[in-house]
C-alpha cells in the first residue's frame, strides 16, 4: 500500500518473541510473582483422610490446589506430596500461613528462587 505525502503513518515494532508454547510459563510466573501461587512440600501420614483434613483444615475458601504430585511408597508412615495452591487473593498468604501452623501435618513452603523451587517446579 503506498503512503501519499502528509499521511501519518502509525509503525509498531515488538523486539519479543511471541512464543506461544511458552504462555504457560509467563502466566505461572506471573501468579507466583503477584502473591497468588505457592508451592509446599506436604508429608502426609499414609491413613485413610489425610488429604480430606488438609482440604478441610488448611485450604481456604477461596484456595485451588493447582498441582499434586504424590507417589505412595510402601512400608513408610508419612508420604510426601508437591502441592501448589493457588489463592483467591495475595492477601489471603499470611491466613494460609496460620492454619498450616496449627495443622498437625509437616507443611514446608517452597519459596521462589530457593534451589528446591528450581528443581521442583
Amino acid at each position: 500500500m503506498p503512503v501519499e505525502p502528509g499521511q501519518t503513518v502509525v509503525c509498531l515494532l515488538s523486539g519479543g518473541n511471541n512464543d506461544v508454547s511458552r504462555y504457560g510459563e509467563v502466566v505461572e510466573r506471573s501468579l507466583v510473582h503477584r502473591g497468588l501461587k505457592h508451592y509446599f512440600l506436604i508429608e502426609f501420614p499414609q491413613e485413610p483422610g489425610a488429604l480430606r483434613r488438609f482440604l478441610d483444615e488448611v485450604l481456604g475458601p477461596d484456595d485451588d490446589i493447582v498441582l499434586f504430585e504424590y507417589v505412595k511408597r510402601d512400608n513408610r508412615e508419612t508420604g510426601a506430596a508437591l502441592t501448589g495452591i493457588e489463592l483467591g487473593s495475595a492477601a489471603d498468604f499470611p491466613a494460609l500461613l496460620a492454619r498450616i501452623e496449627a495443622s498437625p501435618l509437616r507443611i514446608q513452603h517452597v519459596a521462589p528462587g530457593t534451589t528446591a523451587y528450581r528443581f521442583l517446579v
